[in-house]
């Protein structure tokens, strides 16, 4: 079942480079007609980042973190009390719908688009720059194989592939949780794992590509947080202005914090590489060193 939240979804991993954006479809013209006699049920609702906390109060600020540009929704019905609804939602560029998706991944799945979740009432996927959720409401349990369609259906129209920011690339492979990745160039989400700060102190903007992934270090987790700014000065600037605030001028590349792990941070050309969460030194060591060596 989908899990209750207001759609934030999955997305899973295609080693690109950033994509440029494309040109923009009319998001009337991704929608099926009809499927297995599913037929609209009403005029579509369209939305932009002024009034997208009507369509989805509480979860609109994430989208709008990623730069959303415009969503409708349209919905569906079939003689009865069920309801499909499907949200196509237009984040400008792809590495933006990824980046939405992987707040809420749980797998990497390619059945439909470039990555996707399919639960008993739902199908939720990105494709290019667009993020799309179908759900079912009251629905009958072999409802599965008409959201199928649907998003296939959608997958044609949108028909392009899209890119991903090149900072994913210089993700070690070994220990990596896959679905674990999130992308991301808001700072609000550098404490999606592990709590730093409010504030931006490594400032992270729409200029930087930041990505953050798990990883298994002996019978422990440890989290990688790579920032690429846009030169190494700002790079340079970024970190030196995180050890002031946040590490207190501390100049040591491995620091013990007060929670008794380890953080582990070094800048390389336009990056800036962070492991924390480490009982270990050692296992913080041995992940920031195989960064570095990507680099």
């Amino acid at each position: 079942m989908l899990p209750e939240l207001t759609l934030q979804f999955i997305a899973v991993l295609i080693f690109f480079q950033t994509g440029m954006s494309q040109p923009t479809k009319d998001i009337a013209t991704l929608f099926p007609q009809s499927v297995d006699g599913w037929r609209p049920a009403a005029s579509d609702k369209c939305f932009n980042p002024d009034n997208l906390y009507e369509h989805i109060n509480g979860g609109a600020e994430l989208f709008i973190s990623y730069d959303f540009k415009k969503s409708c929704t349209r919905t569906y019905s079939h003689g009865d009390e069920a309801e499909i609804s499907i949200d196509i939602f237009d984040m400008g560029v792809p590495k933006n719908a990824f980046g939405v998706f992987g707040h809420s991944r749980e797998t990497t799945d390619r059945t439909v688009g470039q990555g996707c979740q399919i639960y008993e009432d739902a199908v939720i996927f990105w494709q290019s720059r667009y993020y799309v959720a179908i759900t079912c409401f009251k629905c009958p349990d072999d409802i599965q194989g008409v959201l199928l369609r649907m998003a296939r259906h959608i997958s044609d129209a949108i028909g392009e592939q899209g890119t991903l920011p090149a900072v994913i690339t210089k993700l070690p492979a070994d220990g990596l949780h896959r679905e674990s990745i999130l992308y991301f160039n808001h700072p609000a989400w550098q404490n999606a794992y592990y709590y730093f700060s409010d504030d931006n102190y490594l400032n992270i903007n729409k200029n930087t590509d930041a990505v953050l992934a798990k990883y298994d270090a002996g019978d422990e987790q440890v989290f990688l947080m790579l920032i690429q700014y846009p030169d190494e000065q700002k790079a340079k600037a970024g970190l030196m202005n995180f050890r002031e605030k946040y590490l207190e001028g501390a100049p040591e590349q491995f620091i013990k914090l007060e929670d008794g792990y380890w953080l582990g941070l070094e800048q390389k050309h336009d990056f800036v590489v962070m492991v924390f969460h480490s009982k270990s030194i050692d296992h913080a060591r041995a992940l920031l060193h195989s960064v570095i060596e990507k680099l």
